[in-house]
């Protein structure tokens, strides 16, 4: 009985170990977009992000739709698996030269790629609208 009990107590806090990391990382994964460092005090709220969410949906290469940087030889965004940098590491207040503001940056790609998505698909994808993704505390 007291083994059968210790197996049951160790699959128990083993299943619950288990959750509790997949729970954290999931959380580690929720990233919260405010580049106050940038921006300033920002006018609308923080943009909460779902990369793990985001990553279910495109293939590893399709990861350079946001992480690309700009290859000055061929002109052209690549990216490069392990290469990961912050859009801000580009993309600044104001635009330069080709380079979109960093605000131009987040909206250009995360809107378009939504409403594309929901034209492809016929069904909704992710948010299109201000408030969908500035969301008013308690919403």
């Amino acid at each position: 009985m007291r083994i059968k009990l210790f197996w049951i107590t160790g699959i128990c806090f083993f299943a619950l170990s288990a959750a509790g990391m997949n729970t954290v990382l999931a959380e580690e994964k929720l990233f919260i977009i405010s580049n106050d460092d940038v921006f300033g005090t920002l006018k609308r709220s923080a943009v909460e992000f779902p990369h793990n969410l985001h990553m279910e949906v495109f293939a590893e290469e399709e990861c350079g739709v946001c992480h690309h940087s700009y290859d000055e030889t061929s002109g052209s965004l690549t990216y490069e698996a392990g290469d990961e940098i912050s859009c801000k590491e580009c993309h600044a207040m104001e635009k330069k030269g080709n380079i979109p503001a960093l605000r131009e940056a987040y909206h250009g790609s995360c809107t378009v790629c939504h409403r594309n998505t929901i034209k492809e698909k016929a069904g909704k994808s992710g948010p299109t609208t201000c408030g969908e993704c500035h969301k008013k505390k308690g919403d």
